[in-house]
This record gives C-alpha cells, structure tokens and sequence, in this order.
C-alpha cells in the first residue's frame, strides 16, 4: 500500500529554493514598502508565511493561519502598507508553492497539493481583507461575500 503523499514535507524539503524565488519575485514587484524595508525583512517574512503554510498544511487546521493573518493585518496596516501590497507579496510566495508542486510532486498528487496550498493562502488573504476592510467600515467584515458575484450565472434551465 502506497503512503500518502505528505505535502509539509515535501515544502519542507524544498523551502530554500520556493523562498529564494519568492523573495525575487517579491522585489520585481517593486512594492514600495518591501522595497524600504529590504530583502533581508522580506525573506524573514516570506519565512514566516512559508512556516504557517507548512504548520496549517500539516495540522490541516487553519487557526494558526488565521491568527497569523490578524497580525500581519494589523502589523502591515499600522505601517501604512495598502492591501493590495500585502496581497502581492503573498501571492509572490503562492506562485512559487505552485510550481514546486507543478514540478516535483507527482501527478495524481498535484491537484491535493494544489487545492491544500490554494485553501491555505486563500484563508491568509480572505481573512487579511477583512480585516483592512473593517479598520476602513463602520461595522465588522466577517467574510468577503463572493457569492455576490455569481449572481445571474446559473445554468441553462
């Protein structure tokens, strides 16, 4: 019997190279506040973003995740980074997750790994909105509604 495919390991075993690249992918993004704070603070913070993913791939929880979210959300706001900078730089690491997985893992393994990845960030970055969003608004932003953006497409009846 075959073992499941083990995804934190398999970040794991190849987190220099995913973060190299996503460091470099951060930088030609020219973000204004990664480009002041510097690669050294990036690659620290990619490191800690890639450390949560593992963790919540791992646990297959996404509290830390969250909790990580809320800190970096309120961290990043306080320094006057905009949303659309921190979203960037966690979509930089994104891309790289999947092309690691697109790579390396294998074939009947890549859509798990994918949709674990996806799953992971997407979580990150929903709650990392709202929390931007609910500093700006009157009242809370629990979540993103996008089903509001699928009205009218149902199927031909």
């Amino acid at each position: 019997m075959e073992s499941p495919f083990d995804l934190a390991a398999f970040l794991v075993a190849r987190r220099a190279s995913i973060l190299d690249a996503a460091g470099t992918e951060v930088a030609s993004r020219h973000l204004p506040h990664y480009e002041a704070a510097g690669t050294g603070e990036v690659g620290k913070r990619l490191a800690t973003l890639f450390d949560v993913v593992v963790v919540a791939a791992s646990e297959r929880h996404l509290d830390s995740a969250l909790t990580y979210s809320d800190t970096i959300a309120s961290e990043r706001q306080q320094s006057g980074h905009h949303l659309s900078e921190v979203q960037r730089a966690i979509n930089a690491l994104e891309e790289q997750l999947w092309h690691a997985v697109l790579e390396d893992a294998p074939p009947d393994d890549q859509g798990h790994a994918l949709g674990v990845v996806s799953t992971i960030l997407g979580a990150i970055k929903d709650r990392l909105a709202c929390a931007y969003v609910s500093r700006a608004a009157s009242k809370p932003t629990h979540t993103l509604r996008i089903d509001e953006l699928f009205r009218g497409t149902a199927g031909p009846t």
